[in-house]
């Protein structure tokens, strides 16, 4: 009798659950822009099918193959690889002709650089997780709002992953592959098909992305949270949810450095300023109550003592 992998099995059933949900609404309800945007539904469908079937084949063949998810320099090659693969098996089915995509612009596209910031909690907890829901890596992070990771919770993180692989694709496409028109036939909405729109698009992408990167992420990082993607059956949502990121702050350097600084001076002198305006009002208080009082207390003596002549 065969007893399979208890963390294998796991697996099936969160991909199970997730690809059921990918065959309802995908509209993203939240404020952020995301590069799925820019793809009509049935594109969009396809490509997060495409990165979940792939992702949850990449997880069986890592925990098969014994590795232990200790080596963060590791994972973000695995990573990268992915966004490589996905992005390619993408642009064939669409475009019709196998496309090689250069390391170079894998390694310098804004969004995976981002992604690869964030790689503890994207993709070495869920990973580390599934072999043991108690580990060190994820108890560190979440406790005490979670003291283990229970399915839902795991599930939500290999969602934020698929949501956030997809970004990077899209990303990679948006950048290098909108001024082929078939491409933009083939995958956009109708009203991204002009260069214009695709530009403001793509400006705004990448905008956003670089205030993520500079200012978002510290902050985050400062206020100890995460902002996580979740898929429901009513769309793609975006959360704020808790994480100890202490490891992550002594890391920051230059503009993310300087957006944590930022933040200390405004907290000090916003402090500072509220003193100042509460000594002020006690101080007007004062004047108004016991000066100005006076005052008009002697005028009105005066009067009073007017009248009696």
């Amino acid at each position: 009798m065969v007893v399979e992998d208890p963390s294998r099995l796991k697996v099936e059933s969160i991909f199970t659950r997730l690809l059921y949900k990918l065959s309802f609404s995908l509209k993203n309800k939240s404020e952020e822009l995301l590069g799925l945007d820019i793809l009509r539904d049935y594109v969009k469908r396809d490509l997060l099918l495409v990165t979940s079937l792939l992702l949850e084949k990449k997880v069986i063949s890592l925990i098969n193959s014994g590795a232990t998810f200790s080596k963060t320099q590791k994972l973000r090659h695995i990573f990268l690889t992915l966004v490589c693969q996905i992005t390619e098996n993408f642009l064939m089915k669409y475009y019709g002709r196998p496309i090689t995509i250069s390391p170079e612009v894998v390694n310098k596209c804004l969004c995976n650089k981002a992604a690869l910031d964030d790689i503890q909690i994207l993709f070495q907890i869920p990973l580390c997780s599934l072999i043991d829901p108690k580990c060190k890596i994820f108890c560190s992070t979440f406790s005490p709002i979670y003291s283990f990771a229970t399915d839902s919770f795991l599930e939500s993180l290999f969602e934020n992953l698929i949501v956030e692989i997809s970004n990077c694709v899209l990303f990679i496409i948006i950048t290098e592959f909108s001024e082929i028109y078939d491409v933009r036939q083939s995958l956009y909405k109708v009203n991204f098909l002009s260069v214009r729109n695709i530009e403001r698009f793509k400006n705004n992408f990448i905008w956003q992305t670089t205030i993520r990167v500079s200012i978002q992420r510290p902050k985050n990082i400062y206020n100890s949270l995460y902002g996580l993607w979740v898929i429901r059956t009513t769309g793609i949502y975006y959360k704020v949810i808790y994480a100890n990121r202490t490891n992550e702050l002594s890391k920051l350097r230059k503009t993310p450095l300087a957006t944590v600084t930022l933040i200390e001076l405004l907290d000090f002198t916003s402090s500072r300023f509220d003193e100042i305006f509460y000594t002020l009002g006690n101080g007007l208080r004062f004047t108004l109550t016991s000066v100005i009082g006076q005052i008009i207390g002697l005028i009105w003596r005066g009067i009073i003592q007017g009248l009696k002549y």
